[in-house]
């Protein structure tokens, strides 16, 4: 069930697809740093990096730990971070 209102949408769904959900933001997030954020990005840290990507996903970043906090699976996040290092770290080693 999808109820949309002024400023708020609400999605009644099962476990099952929450997590789709959550896994589907997290490839977002990962391909849209391959193919561009990568390649915008200024500065010279890893950290930098991260901070960069969060800023540009922020809303997105709040709703995986929403999803993945209620799921109990919060150490997901962890791993997208890893991910987008390696997406760093293989633009830089280039």
């Amino acid at each position: 069930m999808l109820n949309i209102k002024n400023k708020s949408i609400i999605i009644e769904m099962d476990r099952n697809d929450l997590w789709q959900l959550g896994t589907a933001l997290m490839n977002g997030i990962e391909m849209e740093t391959q193919r561009k954020w990568v390649h915008y990005y200024q500065g010279h840290t890893e950290a930098e990096f991260l901070h960069y990507v969060r800023l540009q996903h922020h809303v997105i970043f709040v709703y995986l730990q929403e999803i993945y906090g209620y799921l109990e699976r919060i150490e997901l996040l962890d791993a997208l971070e890893e991910e987008l290092l390696s997406i760093y770290r293989q633009k830089a080693s280039s």
